[in-house]
């Protein structure tokens, strides 16, 4: 599981039948230097923005958990073509690097 934050929405003008509601977000992953909170920018500026599957609601701004690959598949009964799917809005996280 990862760590990003919303930078915003991806609209469509069709939509795949199979997938149900939600949204497709565009995410910035968090970097090692944001997690550790000396890097305070709202963007990544090491690893690449991926667009992911939301069905919680996350806007922008928000702190989401995200899973990648055959992990992000796994809430669907059938076969779904995504590659990035939201498995939490993130209210806090504390990370200790002593540990």
């Amino acid at each position: 599981m990862k760590i990003g934050r919303v930078i915003g929405r991806v609209v469509l003008s069709k939509k795949d039948e199979n997938l149900p509601h939600g949204f497709l977000l565009v995410v910035s992953p968090l970097d090692k230097g944001q997690i550790a909170g000396e890097d305070k920018s709202q963007i990544s500026k090491k690893l690449s923005n991926i667009v992911l599957f939301d069905q919680l609601g996350a806007r922008q701004g928000d702190l989401v958990s995200y899973v990648e690959g055959a992990e992000a598949t796994a809430p669907f009964d059938s076969p779904t073509a995504i590659d990035a799917y939201c498995v939490g809005i993130v209210d806090t996280f504390k990370y200790d690097k002593s540990i």
